[in-house]
């Protein structure tokens, strides 16, 4: 992806487009990134700050354009020594940041002319806010026709909900994700983190660069309404298709076996989960049979009786617990390790619930490079990565986020001379 050569703009000189349509130039043998020449201008808070992210992964020029003082969420919980936001310092990764200077009416100039030199707007507020605030997407794409403005919001552009507040817990709420959370018998549980934002940003980008593909084949641009309720709604794993396809209306099951052979079971160092039935019908039956079988322990051979093959054995009450006995004595000795590698071997699905330090020390994780090194407030700590690969191109590249207005200067310079003119006649 990224811009394609067009007159005047060779294959060699392709690169990040600055204001007044000049381009800096880069080397014949330099890689170019997926979005190189793509800019982008970052308004969002919360909802959209993980599309910018993703955007940034893939080479484009994210700026952040903070409030005076910086972003809030720079303060928000677990933090650095230093005093950042982890959460912040992941999001904001590979951005520039700029801080709009001067009375409001310089302020909105020059977010106009950065806008001039943008191919995508985040925002991720509601209708009658970004009306306020003179951003409303058909305002915008009206004067800027060559944007792609992708509003992030709680619920959309349109609707009866469209301007009421949302929390992530509302919205998990909203998009059905908490009617699966839990047990059956106590209140739903939210999620750790703050999943909405990084189920909006995944469908965000996904739809932005869609649009991107549209801008460089057209020309024009246009409007993006991504609604978390349906980003989450979109989400629910395969709850659309018990209604689908068995007529039946998930709820919640807690953390234990749902039918005989599929659940958390407990081993030596933490849970695994094992797959060995799917509605009511076993899967890999006689593989983990002969699994239990062949370790000695006792009552295995009981797993061949024809009552396993009856879907109403294998969900009752009993049925569960009868396996769950059977594998969880089998488990007790054996690292959630041993076990995944084992039944995989065997044809098995099983895989080990992890943790995090798990996931640093992965085999799989640590070949593929996914965790990479960002020296935040003079401390180097290893931050996910990006789930996808380019031959011959690093992405997700671990540039730790920018101090507060630290790119103002070099944004608002390249902007046209109007801007400059503006800008510089506040300092």
């Amino acid at each position: 992806m990224g811009l394609r050569p067009r007159p005047g703009r060779t294959g060699r000189q392709l690169g990040r487009a600055h204001g007044g349509g000049g381009v800096t130039t880069v080397n014949a043998t330099t890689p170019l990134t997926p979005l190189d020449g793509i800019r982008v201008v970052d308004l969002s808070t919360g909802l959209g700050t993980y599309a910018g992210r993703l955007f940034a992964d893939l080479g484009a020029d994210v700026i952040k354009v903070e409030p005076a003082g910086g972003a809030p969420e720079r303060a928000v919980p677990p933090l650095t020594e230093g005093g950042l936001s982890l959460a912040f310092a992941f999001t904001e990764a590979g951005k520039r940041s700029v801080i709009l200077e001067g009375s409001d009416a310089d302020r909105a100039e020059q977010l106009e002319n950065l806008l001039g030199t943008a191919q995508v707007l985040l925002t991720s507020e509601g209708p009658g806010r970004l009306r306020e605030r003179g951003l409303r997407p058909a305002d915008v794409t009206r004067r800027h026709p060559a944007l792609v403005h992708v509003s992030i919001s709680p619920f959309g552009l349109t609707g009866p909900w469209a301007d009421r507040p949302a929390s992530d817990l509302t919205l998990l709420a909203a998009g059905g994700l908490l009617a699966l959370a839990g047990d059956p018998d106590l209140p739903p549980v939210r999620a750790w983190g703050n999943q909405t934002s990084i189920i909006s940003g995944v469908h965000a980008a996904t739809a932005a660069l869609i649009a991107v593909l549209v801008l460089e084949e057209t020309g024009r641009g246009q409007i993006v309404d991504v609604s978390a309720q349906e980003a989450v709604a979109h989400s629910l794993e395969n709850a659309v298709q018990y209604v689908d396809l068995e007529q039946s209306v998930r709820h919640r099951v807690g953390s234990g076996p749902v039918e005989a052979g599929t659940g958390l079971f407990a081993c030596s160092d933490g849970w695994v989960y094992l797959v060995g039935g799917l509605g009511g019908l076993p899967l890999a039956w006689n593989a983990i049979t002969e699994w239990l079988e062949g370790a000695g322990v006792a009552g295995a051979a009981t797993l061949r009786e024809p009552r396993w093959l009856a879907r109403d054995w294998r969900r009752s009450a009993e049925g569960v617990r009868t396996f769950r006995d059977l594998f969880e004595r089998f488990a007790a000795p054996r690292t959630k390790r041993e076990l995944y590698e084992d039944g995989q071997s065997r044809g098995i699905s099983i895989a080990p619930v992890s943790t995090p330090d798990d996931l640093l020390a992965s085999p799989q994780l640590v070949e593929r490079g996914f965790f990479r090194p960002m020296t935040v407030d003079g401390r180097t700590l290893a931050f996910p990565g990006s789930p996808y690969r380019f031959e011959g191109l690093d992405v997700a590249p671990g540039i730790p986020p920018a101090r507060p207005g630290a790119d103002t200067r070099a944004v608002l310079d390249a902007l046209p001379a109007a801007a400059r003119t503006t800008a510089h006649s506040k300092e």
